[in-house]
């Protein structure tokens, strides 16, 4: 009766220092999660730049958004009023810049002086905004959708070759600085494309001198033909790490991201084996390893997809779960 009440005790004892254990790997992994939300800081583009279309989204998202997401054209002088009111409103500006379609503003015409005047302008109207903001010049200029992608051979439109896209990018940057235009912050942002027809981004990085920030943008698009349901894990774990080599100290912004609606036929066939949900999850599983992700920019937009946060009522749970420990502004 004794050995039993002793071997009893020691049952116990054991139980209890295994609960003890498994408690605090719980309380680790909540931390971690905090950690990983306290870090980031949310963004949005609405599709519009309208601060009460930003607002009504903030109040479905019960939470404040550091970044206010816009995009600009060829020709455009920014920030313009409507985005010096998303400003005033406590948004840290990003903005993706168009730089031109067209064989008059390839990447050469650029070095070559042929569009100093605007350039001049811009850096002028940035200079005169004052507050620090950021911009993806050429965004998305891996992808072999866009006229602007440089290439070995130069043949796209508006584009060139790869070092001429390093010298156009350098140029620019250095117009700005020398203008005075030292609050823009420089957004290097292809996509996370890695197939053959896409540009390697380690033939076009223009050096840590010319760029503030590392930026990606990339979606799942869902089920049909060639494409497949994809994790964001699957979706962003290589050009991120592609990324991170070439610059290990600069931050990583997701300056576009969505993910199909898994409960409609969007532009893609409804797929009740995936939820946006679980999708949204598993991605802020995943960025507790990527510790150098430093922003989130959704692309709220009903569009290719419906983008939107809100097409599903439990993903705008995980993100407003996830929204109220984010961080609350961007530290230029």
């Amino acid at each position: 009766m004794h050995r039993l009440a002793h071997r009893l005790r020691a049952t116990g004892l054991l139980l209890v220092a295994l609960l003890a254990v498994l408690a605090t790997l719980l309380a680790t992994a909540d931390g971690a999660s905090a950690a990983t939300r306290a870090r980031l800081a949310l963004g949005a583009y609405v599709g519009t730049d309208s601060p009460v279309a930003l607002g009504n989204f903030e109040r479905t998202l019960g939470a404040h958004v550091a970044i206010a997401s816009s995009f600009r054209g060829w020709g455009d002088v920014f920030p313009d009023a409507v985005q010096q009111q998303q400003a005033a409103a406590g948004h840290t500006l990003l903005v993706a810049w168009d730089l031109g379609d067209t064989a008059a503003t390839r990447f050469s015409t650029f070095y070559n002086g042929d569009h100093d005047a605007y350039l001049a302008e811009e850096a002028a109207a940035a200079k005169n905004f004052g507050a620090p903001f950021y911009v993806r010049p050429w965004a998305e200029m891996n992808a072999d959708w866009v006229p602007f992608q440089p290439t070995a051979s130069g043949k796209a439109v508006a584009g060139g070759t790869y070092a001429q896209f390093v010298r156009a990018w350098r140029y620019v940057v250095t117009f700005f600085r020398t203008h005075g235009a030292t609050n823009v912050r420089w957004v290097f942002n292809p996509t996370t494309d890695t197939y053959a027809e896409t540009t390697p981004v380690a033939r076009i990085w223009p050096g840590a001198r010319y760029v503030d920030v590392l930026g990606l943008d990339g979606y799942n698009w869902g089920t049909g033909g060639v494409l497949r349901w994809r994790s964001f894990a699957d979706i962003y774990r290589t050009q991120y790490r592609r990324l991170v080599a070439l610059a290990p100290s600069l931050p990583v912004w997701v300056c576009e991201f969505g993910s199909k609606a898994a409960n409609e036929n969007d532009g893609a066939a409804a797929d009740p084996r995936h939820s946006k949900s679980a999708w949204l999850s598993g991605m802020f599983s995943w960025l507790r390893g990527a510790t150098h992700v430093q922003a989130l920019v959704m692309f709220n937009v009903r569009k290719e997809r419906d983008w939107r946060i809100q097409s599903s009522p439990t993903a705008l749970r995980v993100m407003r779960s996830e929204a109220r420990t984010a961080a609350p502004r961007i530290t230029a």
